[in-house]
């Protein structure tokens, strides 16, 4: 996997080719899963592909308790923090613990970023094999405004998201069943959620994509849209990167085959 300690993303934030700059802290030192933090192809990939996707954020925030972005195994937080500012919403990262300390610092290094353009970021601890519950995490991002007016603690622990992202998070065997539990348990019911992905399409993890696709299908949960990047060449690396969008299936609908 192709990884970038980079310290600053140019990222897109819509169609007429406007960017926002996200900081990102130093991550040095940091690992979890034998893995060291960075920032993957993947998230860059689908950072600046989220301009392009149309969501739907009405009925979402404090009141309603549904999370506008839940973002799993977040890693440096690029992800989430990109669209929490393109869809000028509300966004929480997840991951494991050893890696909050560099998510939170991220928060904090963008707060000024996130408060431009209306949207708000909390940090979480979300273990997949019990995604029931995320527990909170200290970060600068945690107290939100519900329309603007008044401050509001917003309790993400059982809060269901419209739009659930990840970016290179299925890299072993368990990946995704584990990834998909998550899915099925955080997903909003409604029929505007999306989940949006991206991942290398490297020979060592097709296996593991045509699993998590299966299991998506199985889950209810059909793709409707898809498409392949080419990551710039600062990145040395020629590996495509698939990205997909999927929704819960319609009564009545089959899912069609995918990757």
């Amino acid at each position: 996997m192709s990884s970038r300690t980079r310290l600053s993303f140019d990222v897109k934030l819509n169609k007429l080719g406007e960017t926002i700059n996200i900081q990102i802290s130093d991550p040095s030192g940091l690992q979890a899963d034998n893995l060291a933090l960075a920032t993957w192809g993947s998230s860059e990939v689908l950072a600046n592909v989220l301009h392009r996707l149309p969501v739907d954020f009405s009925n979402t925030g404090v009141l309603q308790h549904v999370l506008g972005v839940l973002e799993l195994g977040a890693g440096t937080g690029l992800v989430g923090l990109s669209a929490a500012c393109i869809w000028r919403t509300n966004a929480t990262l997840t991951d494991l613990p050893p890696l909050l300390p560099a998510i939170d610092a991220n928060i904090a290094l963008n707060k000024d970023l996130l408060s431009r353009h209306d949207a708000l970021a909390t940090l979480g601890m979300l273990d997949w094999s019990q995604p029931e519950c995320i527990e909170s995490g200290s970060s600068s991002g945690t107290v939100l405004k519900e329309g603007g007016h008044g401050d509001s603690i917003m309790n993400v622990k059982r809060m269901r998201a419209r739009v659930i992202v990840a970016a290179d998070t299925v890299y072993s065997e368990e990946h995704p069943e584990l990834l998909v539990n998550a899915v099925k348990a955080r997903l909003d019911s409604k029929p505007e959620a999306r989940l949006i992905m991206c991942y290398p399409l490297r020979i060592g993890y097709l296996d593991h994509i045509r699993d998590l696709w299966e299991r998506l299908e199985d889950a209810g949960l059909v793709c409707i849209q898809e498409g392949r990047e080419e990551i710039d060449d600062s990145w040395d690396e020629d590996t495509p990167y698939e990205w997909c969008v999927w929704r819960w299936q319609a009564v009545g609908e089959r899912p069609q085959s995918g990757t």
